[in-house]
């Protein structure tokens, strides 16, 4: 008990501190660039970036079957790069595949998407997924390694390239989306560069790579495209579920208000929660193999994230729709008020998010999996309900309402699968006291 206290005073604030403070950089750029994009783009552009990254998330999810959370776990490091190697495969394939799809079915994508602007950009897919796939893995091996550094600085990286190449595009008024364009140009440049910071351990252990050794390491994992792809990917395709139906059942400036909002006020709060989880994860891990507690070590992470959200999220939750207007003019009002909606359920995301990878480690994917498809379910119809009635206010309330309700309860379920393996624990302990 007293070493994983120690943890939460000195390892675990060492290591968040240097994802979260990269996360602060990166986002505080995005924030101080924010009014000048509001002006260089529409909501309507801010809706297709939105749509492509939507579409992206969903296929990024089906690129790595998510085996990619599996580097972490082997005790061999020759099993990891297996690992590493069965993921850029599949990706590999997933991006071929998805390729002659959109050579193909461009224009019925488009189409259906209720935006045909999607359709030129639809061909970069592809690369999209590559450079996801080749930046996770990377990205697991360096949060396996204990390399954090190495995860900060890619974030820098990336988020810098990303508002410099979006500004660029903005300011020469370009013919194509400058969004979408400085997605790519982040994609490729952070994925580049993690690669490189890791690229000398893996070599170290490449005469261990054969495809008997990867076909054994997708066997042994085979829970992970099992239960962990189709559970993220329920979740990812929930979470862009309002920019799909926004884009199909109102407009793409609907959607776009919507994205807008979610980037630029909730991203830089979620980045908090993503550092706490890189961190958390790891050394959680290792406390659960060692057979050490760790339920009163995450009820404090709650509190303390609760007690760091609930001024921020007052603020947006009362102030919101005039912050966006002072900030980013009176064109993007509708988001500030979208987002005072949301207030409730991205505050229980702010809180959930550190803790989502429990159910792996207690081996509860499968129920984390019914309860994603029952919020997928219930997103779906309250937005169906809003569109129904051509009230976006209403669609977002019941959204927001059903979502709040779910994560709440997903907290709830993480903090008692915890608490049961602190009381499996002290049973064991006072049987073997006796």
């Amino acid at each position: 008990m007293e070493s994983l206290r120690a943890f939460f005073r000195l390892d675990f604030f060492r290591n968040f501190m240097k994802l979260f403070s990269s996360s602060v950089l990166a986002q505080g750029l995005s924030l101080l660039l924010a009014p000048l994009l509001s002006r260089l783009y529409t909501p309507e552009d801010f809706g297709l970036v939105a749509l492509y990254l939507g579409i992206l998330s969903i296929l990024s999810v089906i690129s790595t079957a998510k085996y990619e959370q599996a580097i972490m776990l082997p005790k061999k490091e020759g099993d990891a790069v297996n690992i590493i190697w069965l993921v850029l495969v599949i990706t590999l394939s997933v991006a071929l595949i998805t390729a002659l799809i959109t050579v193909f079915l461009n224009r019925p994508i488009a189409n259906l998407s209720g935006n045909p602007d999607i359709g030129p950009w639809l061909y970069f897919l592809p690369l999209s997924i590559l450079f996801h796939g080749v930046f996770q893995s990377a990205t697991f091996y360096a949060n396996r390694t204990k390399r954090f550094g190495t995860i900060a600085q890619s974030t820098i990286v990336q988020y810098t390239f990303l508002n410099g190449a979006r500004v660029l595009a903005g300011w020469v008024r370009t013919a194509f989306n400058g969004l979408v364009a400085g997605q790519l140009v982040a994609q490729f440049v952070s994925a580049l560069f993690i690669v490189k910071k890791t690229l000398v351990p893996i070599r170290a252990k490449q005469s261990e790579v054969s495809w008997s050794a990867i076909k054994a390491q997708a066997s042994l994992y085979r829970g992970y495209p099992k239960y962990n792809m189709m559970l993220n990917l329920t979740n990812n395709l929930s979470g862009s579920l309002p920019i799909f139906m926004f884009t199909w059942g109102f407009s793409a400036e609907v959607a776009g208000f919507y994205a807008f909002g979610y980037t630029f006020v909730f991203r830089p709060l979620s980045l908090f929660s993503l550092s706490a989880l890189q961190v958390l994860s790891q050394k959680i891990i290792e406390n659960f193999h060692r057979g050490k507690e760790i339920y009163p070590g995450l009820k404090k992470l709650v509190s303390r994230f609760f007690i760091l959200g609930i001024i921020p999220f007052l603020v947006i939750a009362i102030w919101a729709p005039s912050i966006f207007s002072f900030i980013f003019s009176d064109v993007y009002a509708p988001a500030g008020r979208y987002l005072q909606i949301l207030c409730p359920w991205l505050f229980m995301v702010f809180l959930t998010a550190p803790l989502s990878f429990l159910p792996e480690l207690f081996f509860r994917q499968k129920k984390a999996m019914v309860i994603d498809i029952i919020y997928l379910v219930l997103r779906f119809f309250a937005l169906a309900a809003g569109i129904w009635q051509n009230d976006a206010i209403l669609a977002m309330a019941l959204f927001s309402g059903v979502s709040t309700l779910v994560v709440g309860y997903n907290l709830f379920w993480y903090l008692q699968l915890a608490r049961r393996h602190q009381k499996t624990l002290i049973s064991k302990t006072n049987e073997n006291e006796k």
